[in-house]
């Protein structure tokens, strides 16, 4: 079996695992609009639940995992996996009582917070009731990080779609039967997530176990410590400061407005639903690719794994992105338009997905630039791309509060960050690590570009007509799905036709796919 070929199979395995935990998700933000509507009490559920996922972001799943990873690939590479298991329980004890630390800290900080600022007490409190889930997701993406490594995928998302299981009967079980108020089904909402939080911890130290994993006392490895803690805090200030960044993006939200969070959020739920289940699929995968390859020097590896990357990433969230912004007021209807949350609520939710899926493609891409800086060692500049987002940012978002633009300014500062990140990165990635940039982007990009524009049209007109000739004989919601199912299916079908007879690289991957689909119908595409 080919690299190609076992990279495209880990890519399936760990998309068909997202994509049940994102329609899991997906379905606990409808169940969330729907209870508490564009509510102060829904928004302060919204704010407490990102303060830990914050933490995650910084810890877990951001700056600690970054460094982990190609320390974990070079031990492994060099003294083999079990001196890589023992590498990682020395680093868990290094780090975890900062991580219980910090949770305690949190939770005193809180409830302060709601002794000073009685009328932010719901948000506070609920930030004190969900702040345990951040040690168990932190140490939870450090299990996952050394899984993967090993090339066990998928894991991280089942473990995510049983929380998002565990909040949907928190809300609509409990919350539903046995509180009476939105403050007492939020606080079993957040029941939910520390249980769920549990499982995530518990799913991939299972995986790790099976690969051989225990916690046993080792060796300390002081030198590699050493190295793993000068890569780690110009991450960890990288990451705190792009966390920084979307906290005053949804602080700012939450204060324009009781709804205007709500809106901010579930806009970019939608976004971030192709972005999970593709892009942080292809992410996952080509990372321990490009940490193997640098330990091994295999240079010729780290520029087709690159490229390869990038293109699975342009492909899909530039089409994804132009779908949106063509189909972006049915869309919020069809998912959230449910008991609480109105039709007012969508259109105004549907001007903030446009903004955000213009900037979708950059975000992306940063996924992949940020792993192969990380890879280099050039954790540094990730901190100075950073700080670009956040000056963007705060600049854009005090202009946009002053302006009277509201959330609509707001996520339009946030956009213009998350491009200018991309660009900054991408330019430190040319200057201090060429090596990754051997194979041209420029034409696929621009296959891409012409292809998703002429989707998006495709599929806004298709769905205008289907609509008006459909209605009054389908109920509103039924006319959504079949007008918007039919001309998005016609839409995605040119794309992949457009990209196939093109030869775009990754066709073999959409051939792949396709040819799970047709063999019901006892048709194979040629590979």
């Amino acid at each position: 079996m080919t690299e190609q070929t076992r990279q495209y199979q880990a890519m399936a395995k760990t998309a068909s695992w997202t994509m049940v935990s994102r329609v899991l998700g997906l379905f606990r933000d409808q169940l969330i609009a729907a209870v508490f509507g564009a509510s102060a009490i829904g928004s302060a559920f919204i704010f407490a639940f990102q303060i830990p996922n914050l933490f995650r972001r910084l810890l877990g799943e951001g700056a600690l995992t970054a460094a982990i990873v190609p320390a974990l690939a070079d031990k492994s590479v060099k003294d083999g996996k079990p001196a890589a298991f023992g590498f990682l329980n020395f680093v868990l004890r290094k780090v975890f009582p900062w991580m219980l630390g910090l949770t305690m800290l949190g939770i005193g900080s809180a409830l302060l917070w709601a002794l000073v600022r009685p009328s932010d007490g719901a948000a506070a409190i609920l930030t004190a009731l969900c702040m345990p889930y951040m040690p168990l997701i932190c140490v939870a993406a450090l299990f996952t990080s050394a899984v993967n490594l090993s090339g066990r995928f998928g894991l991280a998302e089942i473990a995510s779609g049983v929380l998002n299981l565990c909040m949907i009967v928190g809300l609509g079980v409990f919350g539903d039967n046995l509180a009476g108020t939105d403050m007492g089904k939020a606080v079993w909402l957040c029941v939910g997530a520390l249980v769920g939080g549990s499982f995530q911890l518990m799913i991939p130290l299972w995986g790790l176990r099976q690969e051989g994993w225990h916690p046993r006392q080792t060796h300390a490895d002081e030198t590699a410590w050493k190295a793993l803690s000068i890569a780690f805090l110009p991450a960890a200030l990288g990451a705190g400061v792009q966390q920084v960044n979307v906290l005053i993006s949804r602080a700012m939200a939450y204060n324009v407005s009781d709804s205007g969070l709500m809106y901010y959020y579930i806009a970019n739920r939608i976004v971030e639903l192709p972005i999970g289940l593709f892009s942080a699929s292809i992410a996952v995968v080509i990372f321990p690719a490009l940490a193997t390859a640098f330990a091994g020097r295999d240079i010729p590896a780290l520029a087709r794994n690159y490229g390869r990357g990038m293109r699975l990433v342009l492909a899909i969230n530039v089409g994804a992105a132009f779908g949106l912004v063509a189909l972006a007021v049915p869309i919020v209807q069809l998912l959230f338009q449910y008991g609480r949350f109105n039709a007012g609520n969508c259109f105004a939710t549907s001007q903030l997905l446009v903004v955000f899926a213009v900037a979708m493609p950059f975000y992306a891409m940063i996924s992949i630039v940020t792993r192969a800086l990380n890879v280099a060692g050039q954790t540094k500049v990730t901190l100075i791309a950073a700080i670009h987002a956040l000056l963007v940012n705060a600049v854009g978002s005090l202009v946009a509060v002053w302006m009277g633009w509201g959330v609509l300014g707001l996520a339009a500062a946030n956009a213009l960050s998350t491009v200018w990140q991309y660009l900054v990165l991408r330019h430190y990635l040319k200057k201090h690590a060429p090596e990754f940039l051997t194979e041209s982007l420029l034409k696929p990009a621009i296959q891409v570009f012409i292809g998703s524009l002429i989707l998006a049209i495709i599929a806004f007109k298709g769905y205008s007509f289907l609509h008006n000739v459909l209605d009054g004989h389908l109920s509103p919601k039924l006319n959504l799905v079949v007008s918007m199912g039919i001309a998005g299916v016609m839409g995605m079908i040119f794309y992949a036709i457009y990209l196939d007879k093109l030869g775009y690289p990754e066709r073999d991957l959409l051939r792949g796919y396709a040819n799970k689909v047709l063999r019901f119908a006892g048709v194979q595409l040629k590979a």
